[in-house]
């Protein structure tokens, strides 16, 4: 029997070992970054924004900077879709191109985001909205014109860019 504990343990310790190695060798290898969707901002419970004290005049304009400034990280972790998805139409990869300007379109469409900018900046709201209402109208085609669909989605890029490093 204590034989058999021996035997078990150490084929654990292996079994350790060599996945630890194996993650430092991936560690090394260079690894494209890969766009991420951005989930939702949780809403404030109840309790915390229903009390008195957080209806004082100095909580919401910090929630609003707080807001905006969310709101312009997200769009500028979301703009790595579109450099991605310049990149697969330039490869003639177009289901991947397809499916990174749909990750940006979706979260894009989160009314959070879009209420945001609208609010903040209305000038970039619209070049934005009619970016990816563009892009989206040229990924359609089940080959869409490469030149035209770089073309719009690095304007898209340069405008989501613009908007997420304004003051």
């Amino acid at each position: 029997m204590m034989r058999f504990n021996y035997v078990v343990v150490a084929s654990l310790l292996v079994l350790v070992l060599v996945t630890g190695c194996n993650q430092e060798e991936q560690a090394d290898q260079n690894v494209a970054p890969t766009p991420v969707a951005v989930r939702k901002k949780p809403k404030a419970s109840p309790g915390a924004a229903g009390s008195p004290a957080a209806g004082s005049p100095k909580a919401k304009p910090n929630s609003a900077a707080a807001n905006t400034e969310y709101v312009k990280q997200t769009l500028g972790k979301l703009n790595g879709y579109l450099p991605a998805a310049a990149k697969a139409l330039q490869a003639n990869d177009v289901g991947k191109a397809k499916d990174y300007v749909k990750g940006f379109s979706d979260n894009w469409n989160q009314k959070i985001i879009q209420n945001s900018v609208k609010s903040q900046a209305p000038e970039s709201h619209q070049k934005i909205s009619a970016g990816v209402t563009q892009v989206n109208n040229l990924m359609k085609a089940a080959k869409p014109n490469q030149s035209q669909a770089v073309g719009a989605i690095q304007s898209l890029s340069d405008s989501v860019s613009e908007y997420a490093q304004t003051p």
